[in-house]
């Protein structure tokens, strides 16, 4: 996941959040009726922008990297704890 695609999605899902809270307030009961209903909602916002970041390449699915150059250079103390 490039960190576009990253920001991208946090930005998404804020609004998505926020956007089924004001929802779910005049339609649910609070607890967990309202938390489920602001899930639904979420998700349906997420989901589409997500698929949509996969289809542009911004999202590879299957690729896990947690650093830029991981095998490039052993660790600095020789492996050693």
């Amino acid at each position: 996941m490039t960190v576009r695609a990253f920001i991208i999605l946090l930005g998404v899902t804020v609004l998505a959040i926020w956007l089924g809270d004001r929802i779910a307030q005049d339609f649910s009961a609070p607890g967990l009726e309202r938390t489920f209903t602001v899930l639904v909602i979420a998700a349906a916002v997420v989901a589409p922008a997500a698929w949509l970041l996969g289809r542009l390449g911004w999202i590879n699915s299957g690729r896990i990297e947690f650093s830029r150059n991981s095998n490039s250079q052993p660790p600095r103390n020789g492996g050693q704890a």
